[in-house]
């Protein structure tokens, strides 16, 4: 029994003992990755940034840190592609916003934008200020405040106490209705990974999915671009501006 006994706490120190060598790995890591970024060894915290993502672990910060490493590197598109990523997982991070912009402003390409409806840019403004987490949490706190507004609305007597708690939890819970869809939309953009970035220097879009159809515009390494349709290894996208078309799947790499 006692042999038993200790094969059995062996066994259990030899899994906590890996499961905490697994999880101090990537700490590890990351260290010797802003190390090396300190020292402005970008190449190689670049490789280390990467080698933590490659385990499966992501979060705004890494993408940052691995978006200045690429920038730092000279490499815009690489760069563009990380800050995008950062702020899908945190898109109110003013850090992540100013060196996103800066290193756009290294592409080739201008492209304007069309022009939104002041309520569609208000409305777009309002859900980027938060991640789907923040909005999720936003929703349980007004959720929260609408049920204790609405049992003291049950529970006190006074007409004009009950009718100021009944504006208000009529405004908790439309509050938490649009907290709720504001998280499912940042959801949905970080699963349906509809937005790509270039990394073909220079490339054509064709006006049907196929290397013989006819040329519509060119756009170049480190652009911005919306996935519209899929149809074997060609994409269709569209420009901020607009303008339609299709690009091989390989001359792009998902957000």
């Amino acid at each position: 029994m006692n042999h038993k006994k200790n094969f059995y706490i062996l066994i259990i120190s030899v899994f906590l003992f890996s499961f905490s060598s697994y999880a101090d790995k990537p700490m590890q890591i990351l260290e010797k990755a802003n190390e090396a970024y300190s020292n402005n060894e970008f190449k190689h915290a670049v490789e280390l940034y990467e080698k933590i993502i490659e385990k499966g672990f992501e979060s705004s910060e890494l993408y940052y840190n691995l978006g200045n490493a690429y920038f730092k590197s000279d490499k815009i598109a690489k760069a563009i592609l990380n800050y995008e990523r950062a702020k899908r997982l945190n898109p109110s991070d003013k850090n992540i916003i100013f060196n996103l912009r800066v290193a756009q402003s290294r592409t080739v390409d201008r492209i304007e934008p069309v022009p939104k409806l002041f309520y569609e840019q208000w409305w777009n403004n309002i859900l980027s200020s938060q991640s789907e987490r923040g909005w999720a949490i936003t929703s349980i706190i007004f959720a929260f405040l609408f049920f204790v507004t609405a049992g003291l609305f049950f529970y006190i007597s006074r007409k004009g106490l009950k009718k100021l708690l009944f504006i208000f939890a009529i405004i908790f819970l439309i509050t938490t209705t649009l907290s709720l869809v504001f998280a499912q939309k940042q959801y949905n953009k970080l699963v349906e990974q509809t937005e790509a970035i270039v990394f073909t220097p220079r490339l054509t879009a064709k006006s049907a999915p196929s290397a013989s159809s006819t040329d519509l515009f060119v756009i170049h390494q480190g652009t911005k671009v919306e996935i519209t349709q899929k149809v074997n290894d060609w994409y269709e996208i569209r420009l901020p501006n607009g303008n339609v078309g299709w690009i091989s799947k390989e001359s792009v790499e998902i957000i």
